[in-house]
């Protein structure tokens, strides 16, 4: 199969659950025969091409959103005319068989769309559209269901739901969660005390991290993400517990999105200031390659979303023996069962939260049933490489 990943996200841009997918993707196809992948990623740089053993990623400086924002409707589609032009070489050069957008709605403007669609239609190729977030303006509810997609794959049942409420085609949709490459995030070795060594921290200190983007596009997600809402919760816990730090990892943006991300990164501070929790806390930026480490070298993992299309961090931290709390809302309760393989609780209710947290650290019983059972079900449901051979299976029978 020769197929065509296109994404608005780069891992070698920025940081988030959507770049994590595509450093999986190259992970998974580069040693494996029986297909030629190619990936399409944006690129504040110059445009150029990189061989990742069998995947070959095209970097396109035309897919990228402009530094300042100022481009005039005739220059964006002038950058997107261009897209389609690098696109159109593509197919013909490689042959492609196949074109699964990830995320292509949330990024870039419509036209993108509208001109992939145009290009699958002349060529006569099939078109997935990938699904990572939720459809929410009119205008991308229309172009879920107008536009020619052969599928429509979500990261959860939560978001095939939503589509389907929204009015698109059952048929046409399908459930292909993320995953995660258990040889990378694992609970073998022990990374703790390194973690703490590295942050300044003695052993005697235990963490709770969270992880998480700050900014979608040009949007502060602090509240929705629940952060704001972890650090009212934690807030009631440090004065009882002066070896208990927060640990906030925070996701790299794109450099286009600089001014963002730095009044985003400004109100956090802001925020940990005024719930007077500056000592006990560490805002930090991890490589991705990082996190792995980050997950085992802390005690206790939560993200308090006010809505979460999937949660891969959830996945992450199970794997690496971390227990979990999230909260009863989008696809977190795929992953989590409450008080099996972790917590769930409302979202905005910083007293159950810091009740739980409270709970994981003090309770060992029920932090190593979580630690069990969260491996156990990462394992059986969430191993990247069986959904990716399952998704690769669905793009044979589209093709064939």
């Amino acid at each position: 199969m020769r197929i065509l990943f296109i994404s608005p996200n780069s891992p070698f841009e920025s940081i988030g659950g959507i770049e994590r997918y595509i450093d999986n993707l190259i992970g998974y196809y580069k040693n494996r025969s029986g297909s030629d992948i190619y990936i399409l990623l944006p690129t504040t740089g110059r445009s150029r091409k990189k061989v990742v053993g069998k995947v070959t990623i095209y970097f396109d400086h035309n897919f990228s959103i402009p530094k300042d924002f100022s481009y005039t409707q005739k220059e964006t589609t002038k950058r997107a005319h261009l897209f389609s032009d690098l696109l159109e070489t593509l197919i013909k050069k490689h042959g492609i068989q196949a074109i699964c957008a990830e995320n292509i709605l949330s990024g870039p403007p419509a036209v993108y769309s509208l001109l992939l669609n145009m290009a699958v239609s002349r060529h006569k190729i099939p078109l997935i559209l990938r699904l990572h977030s939720f459809a929410t303006s009119d205008l991308q509810i229309e172009l879920v269901n107008q536009l020619m997609w052969n599928k429509i794959s979500c990261v959860s049942k939560s978001v095939a739901g939503d589509c389907f409420q929204k009015g698109a085609e059952v048929s046409n949709l399908a459930t292909h969660y993320l995953g995660v490459n258990t040889k990378e995030f694992n609970n073998a070795g022990n990374s703790r005390n390194k973690l703490k060594k590295d942050l300044g921290l003695g052993p005697e200190s235990k963490i709770v991290l969270t992880a998480s983007r700050i900014i979608r596009g040009r949007r502060n997600i602090l509240k929705e993400k629940g952060i704001i809402n972890l650090i009212q919760a934690f807030s009631k816990l440090s004065p009882r517990f002066p070896n208990l730090k927060l640990l906030i990892a925070i996701g790299k943006a794109p450099a286009n999105l600089k001014t963002e991300f730095d009044g985003a990164y400004e109100m956090l501070l802001g925020y940990i200031k005024l719930h007077n929790i500056e000592a006990s806390t560490i805002v930090k930026m991890f490589k991705l390659h990082e996190m792995a480490g980050v997950y085992r070298g802390s005690d206790v993992f939560a993200l308090p979303s006010e809505n979460e299309t999937f949660g891969q961090v959830f996945i992450e931290s199970m794997a690496c023996g971390l227990p979990v709390i999230g909260t009863k809302t989008g696809g977190i309760p795929e992953i989590i069962s409450d008080s099996y393989n972790g917590f769930l609780i409302q979202p905005d209710d910083s007293s159950i939260l810091a009740q739980r947290i409270e709970k994981l650290i003090g309770e060992n019983d029920t932090r190593e049933q979580f630690i069990k059972a969260g491996v156990k079900t990462v394992m059986e449901r969430f191993d990247s490489t069986n959904q990716f051979a399952d998704f690769q299976e669905m793009l044979k029978r589209i093709i064939h």
